[in-house]
């Protein structure tokens, strides 16, 4: 009986041993792997961050240039309206 239950253990140490082998490659996989997301993750985050500072800028562009038309209105309706005086 002694025998049978030293086999079993032995039994159940190879494969304990086995399987945390087993266990540090997949392990080793899955860090690879997080790795490589966590990566693809910074760099689209860096291009999410120069797509958001174009775009400020664009708005900015945008904004001037509805203030110089907005000027150039005002002259044109001042000159209207100093037409219609005369």
């Amino acid at each position: 009986m002694k025998r049978v239950l030293v086999l079993f253990v032995m039994v159940a140490v190879a494969f304990t041993m086995i399987s945390g082998c087993a266990c540090t490659q997949d392990a080793k996989k899955c860090t690879e792997l997080c790795q490589a997301a966590l990566d693809k993750a910074a760099q689209i985050e860096q291009s999410c961050a120069a797509s958001a500072r174009a775009a400020e800028a664009s708005a900015q562009r945008a904004e001037a240039a509805a203030r110089r038309a907005e000027a150039a209105a005002d002259k044109c309706e001042q000159a209207f309206k100093r037409g219609l005086k005369k």
